[in-house]
């Protein structure tokens, strides 16, 4: 099936490309749930029907949207008075079973409450649009990534880009806007990642944060290959698509590594012992291509984009360590930088969400209630950031208030 959009501007010149791309991961990467192309079964206290509803108890839920290829696995998504929620279960298609869903996998009781937001949606489906004033309903769903991700969207060919031929940075973009986390991977003050072009240079959207942690990241791709011998001798020259082609699956990597190595030490497969698949240690169940080709780890905590982070932005990567770490040590370091960064005058929501949450922690009452403030100011739809002002107003009738905001907002399925 070709798709949608494609379909209306790109196939009566490309056709050929566009029914080839239909069939890659990438192309069906999302979408509505066809019930009889699924596999049903059951995991922990959860029973997954043909039907595809997940029953747990009394209790259960249509699973009516899934986010992912089911070339390595799938996550499934249900709505819950309109607004779109993430499973706690997922199919892994390597191991052929249901298994918990990544960050489910020590729940121990269901949890229905996590919202699908359009950062969840943003590298699997071509474009996601809210309701106004909401947090998970969508109004429209673009399911799949589509020809516009990378080549933009025109309906003539006078926006559209070669992403071969733009200069590196820029190139380079366009793959990392999905396959570059770090290990903390922030939205820079005002900006979104929704809004990034094709053309654009990512590094004006987001800051992202590498480190000499060890291990394979479901999305760490970009990451990876810059710290392997082969990206760092190779330059520029050396990019995702060198080895990728979005439209059709590779037929031989090992061919490609002979582009450069033409005398190996070994005729048979460089993948399997160069870049070997491991357990990604952020992705549950699955296996990922380590594309670090053998290389070092990286040079401890620093920009990917080798330049001297601000001190908003690496404030809130300290804070995003000492949860991800379980070290409340990065909160010692992260509350200068993010002090100084809030002196600023500025409109900031997460800068000013991050403040008040470190103050509260330290016991700092009242100035964690204006912080609160602040943030919800620049930024009404934060249901934790109510609840957290509403917790420290106990009791009172504004804490009632801000507490039904925030269900309303975001309504807690199966609470």
């Amino acid at each position: 099936m070709l798709l949608f959009a494609a379909a209306l501007v790109c196939v009566d010149c490309h056709r050929d490309v566009v029914e080839r791309y239909a069939l890659t991961a990438m192309a069906n990467t999302s979408g509505h749930v066809r019930a009889a192309s699924e596999t049903p079964g059951k995991v922990g206290p959860y029973t997954i029907t043909p039907d595809l509803r997940l029953v747990w108890g009394a209790a259960q839920v249509q699973l009516s949207f899934f986010i992912g290829s089911r070339r390595m696995g799938r996550s499934f998504a249900f709505e819950y008075q309109q607004g779109l929620y993430q499973a706690p279960v997922g199919y892994y298609a390597n191991r052929r079973v249901w298994d918990m869903a990544p960050g489910y996998e020590h729940d121990t009781s269901p949890d229905l409450s996590r919202p699908i937001t359009t950062d969840c949606l943003f590298c699997h489906a071509n474009r996601a649009v809210l309701e106004p004033g909401a947090l998970n309903r969508y109004r429209e769903i673009a399911a799949g990534i589509q020809c516009a991700r990378c080549h933009g969207a025109s309906t003539d060919h006078s926006a559209l880009v070669n992403p071969r031929k733009l200069a590196p940075r820029l190139r380079d973009s366009i793959c990392e806007q999905c396959h570059l986390a770090g290990e903390v991977r922030l939205a820079q003050p005002g900006k979104k990642v929704e809004d990034f072009v094709p053309g654009d240079d990512l590094a004006d959207f987001i800051e992202v944060f590498t480190s000499d942690r060890k291990g394979v990241a479901v999305n760490g791709h970009a990451d990876a290959l810059a710290r392997s011998r082969c990206k760092q001798e190779s330059g520029d020259r050396l990019w995702c698509g060198t080895c990728h082609s979005p439209h059709r699956q590779t037929a031989s990597y090992s061919a490609v590594c002979r582009n450069c190595h033409e005398t190996p030490h070994n005729l048979s497969d460089c993948i399997a012992c160069h870049m070997p698949k491991a357990k990604a240690y952020d992705g549950g169940h699955t296996v990922f291509t380590d594309h670090s080709i053998s290389g070092e780890a990286g040079q401890g905590f620093t920009s990917y984009f080798r330049r001297r982070p601000s001190d908003r932005n690496l404030g809130l990567a300290y804070v995003r360590l000492a949860s991800t770490r379980h070290d409340s040590n990065y909160l010692d370091q992260a509350w200068p930088l993010l002090r100084a960064a809030a002196a600023d005058d500025r409109r900031d929501p997460e800068l000013y969400f991050q403040v008040a949450n470190v103050l509260a922690a330290a016991g700092r009452k009242k100035l964690a209630i204006e912080y609160y403030r602040r943030t919800l100011r620049e930024d009404p739809l934060q249901p934790d950031a109510l609840l957290k002002l509403a917790s420290l107003l106990e009791p009172s009738a504004e804490a009632r208030e801000l507490r039904a905001k925030a269900s309303r907002i975001l309504p807690v399925p199966h609470k």
